[in-house]
C-alpha cells in the first residue's frame, strides 16, 4: 500500500514518488532516497516525519499542478483518477484502537455515574480494520447496528499529555463507523458476579465490538490544519439510502484535548493511534438505534462526515 493525496482536480497523487520528482527536477542527488525519508511510502512513516513531511507534501503538490506528466526518478507513474484506485483504510495497522464509549451529551448526561465523571474506553484489535469501500462481513450473531463516529489519528508520541499541548499531538481526522453487534451483547456478552454487597453485571467489548471488518474507516486522512472546526462537523449515516443516524460533533460530551490527556495518563500515545470520538445519536423519526439491523436489512452502510468523506461499505452476511 502507498500514500496517495487528493489533488484539487479530484486525482490522486502517489506522495512519495511526487515529492522525489520534485528533488530530481531541483537537481537533488538520490531524490528518491530523500523522498522515503522526508515522505515515505506508508502512512505511520508519514504520519512520523510531521510538519516536514507536510510540508513537503505541499510543495510536491504545487509542483504537480505546474508539472502534470511529471513521474518518478525512474519514470514512476504519479497521478490516477480515483476509480483506478484500491482504497485501503488510512491507517491500516495502527499499534492501538481507542474507542471512546457513551461521549454522547444526551445519552452521558443522562446516565449513572461516578461522582467525578472521565471517559470510558475500550479497545479495538487492528484486524477489525477494513477499508472505506470494503464490504463489512457480519456473521448470523443476531442484530448488528451502525455507529457513525468521527475518528483522531495521534501524531507523534506522547505519555502524560497536558489539555494545551494535546492539539499539537493530533495528525488528523477520518470517517469511522464503530460496528456493533448489540444483541450478543446484550443477551451472551456479560456475566453476573456474585458479591457479597450485591451482584454485579459485568459485560466486556472485546467481542462484540471486535469482530473483523467491524472499524470501517477513510476515505481519507485530513490533517488537523485542513480542518476548520472540528467540534462542529455534521455525521450521518445511511443504509440502503435511508438516514439511520445524525448528528454533530458538537454533541460529543469529552472534547478532544481532554481525551488525549486522559488516554495518555495511561498508555504511551505512538503516531498512528486511532481514537474514535463516540457515535451521533439524535433522534429520528420511525428508527430506533438499537434495532438497525445490518445485516437482517443487506444493501449497502454509507457513513459521512462533512468535509472529511464519505465511505461506502457492502454488508455482506457470512
Amino acid at each position: 500500500m502507498r500514500v496517495g493525496v487528493l489533488m484539487p482536480d479530484g486525482k490522486v497523487a502517489d506522495v512519495n514518488y511526487a515529492y522525489a520528482a520534485l528533488l530530481s527536477s531541483k537537481g537533488s542527488i538520490k531524490p528518491q532516497q530523500m523522498a522515503d525519508v522526508i515522505t515515505p511510502a506508508n502512512m505511520i512513516g508519514l504520519i512520523e516525519s510531521g510538519e516536514t513531511g507536510k510540508d513537503a507534501i505541499g510543495e510536491a503538490m504545487a509542483f504537480l499542478a505546474e508539472n502534470t506528466a511529471a513521474a518518478g526518478p525512474q519514470g514512476e507513474r504519479i497521478l490516477y483518477a480515483q476509480d483506478e484506485i484500491k482504497f485501503e483504510a488510512p491507517v491500516p495497522n495502527p499499534s492501538k484502537i481507542f474507542s471512546i464509549a457513551i461521549n454522547n451529551k444526551q445519552k452521558f448526561e443522562i446516565a449513572d455515574k461516578p461522582e467525578a465523571p472521565h471517559p470510558l474506553y475500550f479497545i479495538k484489535v487492528p484486524t477489525c480494520i477494513t477499508g472505506p469501500y470494503d464490504p463489512v462481513e457480519i456473521p448470523d450473531i443476531g442484530v448488528v447496528g451502525s455507529e457513525a463516529e468521527v475518528a483522531f489519528v495521534i501524531g507523534k508520541k506522547g505519555k502524560f499529555i497536558p489539555e494545551d499541548q494535546a492539539e499539537s499531538y493530533v495528525y488528523g481526522y477520518t470517517v469511522h463507523n464503530d460496528i456493533t453487534a448489540h444483541e450478543l451483547r446484550d443477551t451472551k456478552e456479560w456475566i453476573v458476579s456474585k458479591r457479597p454487597e450485591g451482584d454485579k453485571r459485568l459485560t466486556y467489548a472485546g467481542r462484540y465490538k471486535c469482530f473483523d471488518t467491524f472499524a470501517p474507516m477513510g476515505p481519507w486522512l485530513t490533517t488537523a490544519d485542513e480542518v476548520p472546526d472540528i467540534n462542529n462537523v455534521e455525521i450521518n449515516a445511511y443504509v440502503n439510502d435511508k438516514l439511520v443516524q445524525t448528528g454533530n460533533t458538537g454533541d460529543m460530551f469529552f472534547k478532544i484535548p481532554l481525551l488525549v490527556n486522559y488516554l495518555s495518563g495511561a498508555h504511551t500515545l505512538l503516531p498512528g493511534d486511532i481514537v474514535s470520538w463516540g457515535t451521533v445519536q439524535r433522534p429520528i423519526e420511525g428508527v430506533n438505534f438499537q434495532k438497525i439491523d445490518l445485516r437482517g436489512w443487506g444493501g449497502v452502510l454509507i457513513t459521512e462526515a462533512s468535509g472529511l468523506g464519505t465511505i461506502k461499505n457492502p454488508i455482506k452476511a457470512i
